[in-house]
């Protein structure tokens, strides 16, 4: 395992989560929408709800790396 790769593996685990992030506020904004003006917003809804559930794989995803990280940087220890 190298302890670069593993660092960008966690910068663009950052950069997802963070994409993932604004997604879901704009989600949250077009469910907002949709209530006020009545219409149906049941897909909206469940759409919102699968991206929670995919961000919450990317967070644990990014535990994953971290935890290697520490591994590997254990590991050079003298």
């Amino acid at each position: 395992m190298d302890l670069e790769q593993q660092l960008g593996n966690l910068r663009l685990a950052d950069e997802h989560i963070a994409r993932g992030r604004s997604l879901i506020e704009h989600q949250l904004e077009t469910v907002h929408k949709l209530k006020l003006s009545g219409d149906d917003a049941e897909s909206a809804i469940e759409l919102l709800r699968e991206m929670r559930v995919s961000l919450e794989a990317m967070m644990d995803h990014r535990a994953v790396i971290e935890e290697t990280i520490e591994m590997i940087r254990v590991e050079k220890l003298p």
